[in-house]
């Protein structure tokens, strides 16, 4: 109905996928965006029009929602263990060991994760991927504002382990995505019945790819800390013959890589992986806040980009972060990459992530036709140069204010 119709104008739209408004607006219709561009064009268009409406963010700067593209909302009940420890730099083994122990200590916190979910809301995060061990998850967030898209990760490296882990595939409900651990927990025979589960469009396949040393070891010689950590979880791994060849390289050769796929946290890579995961249009997704807190590496994003790789970004899990929100990510990110645009670093937080879970149509950047949902976050220096906004949104971090224009 006309009667919804409703303009927003601010000091300056950051449309990400069209260059910057200065006196910009966005008119919306229906819970729609129906034009974006400058205020004086929009208000005379507003003018013929049954406007029920206008709103002038002054001081503020209108983005696109926020997309987490990597989450593990199950784990919320367990924030206290990036609080209260801090695993020895790299100890991915460490971290796991003592993630198990509490798992075990502490049943999943249903109120936890929708706790967590809210404060991604809160934080302008409108779109959330997902991925739990425990089907129930599947209802985190099942009523909530933001959308959740739920995987379920199975593990099971080999034998026994692995075959249960196919016969508990076989059982779950066809509607139900689901994916892979990484290339240390999952083996192939489970790999390539996940990949064939997830055909089609309706679901990604995101997997945990090159996150540490110890899993660039494992692969190429079959030894070290996370072989000992298998062992020590009862696998029997005589049969084990490692690929020698990198975590992307062995995706590919169980032809796991293409499109649908998203390799997360991607620290450990060379550029001839970067270079295939660019030839297959895999998508990537980086997690500098947990990456930072376990110690495993920065990704060299300036790599990703000059292969026309655009990341997207994810939180990972509350207990091994020390931040839970994209600005806080973003702050990281530009931290360990001061030379990437700040231009960039945001079309990463919502664009990208937008893109990789195929919603490009909805949400992550302003443009006719997309959700109103979108943000109106506050800024010293709104009215100024485009740059030194972004540079402002990119390194405020959890200090940022917003919001939500629905």
């Amino acid at each position: 109905m006309a009667e919804s119709m409703r303009l927003y104008r601010a000091p300056l739209v950051l449309p990400v996928a069209s260059p910057p408004l200065s006196n910009g607006a966005v008119l919306t219709e229906n819970g729609r965006v129906r034009a974006v561009g400058p205020y004086a064009e929009l208000r005379r268009q507003a003018e013929v029009l049954p406007l029920a409406a206008e709103v002038d963010y002054e001081g503020h700067v209108l983005i696109p929602a926020l997309v987490n593209a990597h989450c593990h909302l199950e784990l919320s009940g367990l924030a206290f263990l990036s609080r209260e420890w801090q695993p020895e730099p790299g100890d991915i083994t460490g971290w796991i060991r003592r993630l198990l122990a509490a798992r075990q200590e502490r049943p999943a916190d249903p109120d936890a994760a929708l706790l967590a979910l809210a404060r991604l809301f809160t934080g302008g995060c409108r779109t959330v991927l997902d991925i739990g061990n425990d089907p129930a998850s599947a209802e985190i967030g099942r009523l909530f504002k933001a959308e959740v898209f739920f995987y379920l990760e199975l593990l099971g490296f080999s034998g026994a382990a692995q075959d249960a882990a196919l016969a508990r595939l076989a059982g779950q409900p066809a509607e139900l995505c689901c994916t892979g651990h990484a290339l240390y927990s999952t083996g192939p025979e489970l790999f390539r019945a996940l990949k064939k589960r997830a055909g089609g469009d309706s679901c990604r396949f995101p997997v945990h790819v090159a996150e540490s040393a110890a899993e660039e070891e494992f692969l190429a010689h079959g030894g070290g800390p996370l072989r000992d950590f298998l062992v020590e979880r009862g696998l029997d791994l005589t049969a084990f013959r490692p690929p020698n060849r990198s975590a992307v390289a062995w995706l590919d050769r169980l032809g796991l890589l293409d499109e649908q796929t998203i390799c997360v946290h991607g620290v450990r890579v060379s550029r001839e992986d970067i270079s295939l995961l660019a030839a297959r249009r895999s998508g990537v997704c980086l997690c500098p806040g947990s990456n930072r807190y376990l110690g495993v590496g920065r990704a060299p994003l300036p790599d990703y980009l000059a292969a026309d790789i655009l990341p997207a970004l994810g939180t990972d899990s509350q207990a091994s972060n020390h931040g839970f929100s994209l600005w806080h990510e973003m702050k990281v990110l530009r931290e360990d990459h001061p030379g990437v645009e700040p231009a960039t670093v945001l079309a990463m937080a919502t664009l990208a992530g937008a893109r990789l879970l195929g919603r490009e149509g909805e949400t992550g950047v302003i443009a006719p036709g997309v959700s109103s949902a979108l943000l109106a976050v506050e800024c010293p220096t709104a009215s100024g140069q485009p740059e030194t906004v972004l540079e402002y949104l990119t390194t405020a971090g959890e200090e940022i204010r917003l919001e939500w224009i629905e």
